[in-house]
């Protein structure tokens, strides 16, 4: 497993992975107070423990963008290994019966430390899909990767996904880092000029599935 951190400020993020369906981990710290939380639970807690160890950090929180289960699949152990609370959105729809401890909603503000994140509500690759923006920092789990949108399920599903992401995240700066839940990174001026490109196309009202801003 590959490990590296990067530091911006008060912030260090701890990268980490592959795990699982090749996932990412991100732990995201507070350099100043040593308060840390993971973005998602992919894999074995034995991989985000490892991780967490290599930042030098007990986490205290699980910031969940969406509940599939390879994002997911990591969540109790880590609660019993750091005690971790859940916050996701409620309308997630794969989780278990009393597994959220703390409810996000758009625009609701989660704090790790001194570090205020912004929960942006994203829909569309799931129902309660969220990002987690701090500063220059966005974790959007599979709303977006390089090249294109996460797996829609659906026409509509895509449509709504499209939104979120041309309402909710192209209006931030250009060199917002993209932190997709598996893959490389990007930069949001990036990925709006490859959005273009599939926005200037017509497209069939099936579409959906695995699409590509600059080959669908």
């Amino acid at each position: 497993m590959n490990m590296e951190k990067v530091t911006d400020g008060p912030l260090t993020i701890v990268v980490a992975g592959p795990v699982g369906f090749g996932n990412n981990i991100y732990i995201v710290i507070d350099r100043e107070t040593g308060e840390a939380a993971f973005i998602d639970a992919p894999g074995d807690a034995a991989a985000s423990i490892e991780a967490a160890e290599f930042g030098g950090v007990r986490p205290s929180k699980i910031l969940l963008t969406h509940s599939h289960g390879d994002h997911t699949s990591a969540i109790d152990g880590l609660k019993e290994a750091f005690g971790c609370q859940l916050y996701a959105n409620p309308k997630e729809p794969w989780l278990k019966p009393g597994q959220i401890d703390t409810e996000v909603a758009h625009g609701d503000e989660v704090s790790v430390g001194n570090l205020v994140f912004q929960a942006i509500a994203v829909p569309g690759h799931t129902p309660g899909s969220t990002t987690y923006l701090w500063g220059k920092h966005a974790f959007v789990g599979d709303t977006l990767f390089p090249g294109g949108p996460g797996r829609s399920v659906s026409n509509e599903a895509l449509q709504e996904e499209i939104a979120s992401i041309t309402n909710r995240l192209y209006p931030l700066p250009g060199e917002t880092i993209i932190y997709p839940g598996h893959g490389a990174q990007s930069m949001i001026e990036v990925s709006r000029a490859e959005y273009a490109v599939f926005a200037a196309k017509e497209h069939p009202p099936s579409l959906h599935g695995d699409v590509s801003w600059l080959e669908s």
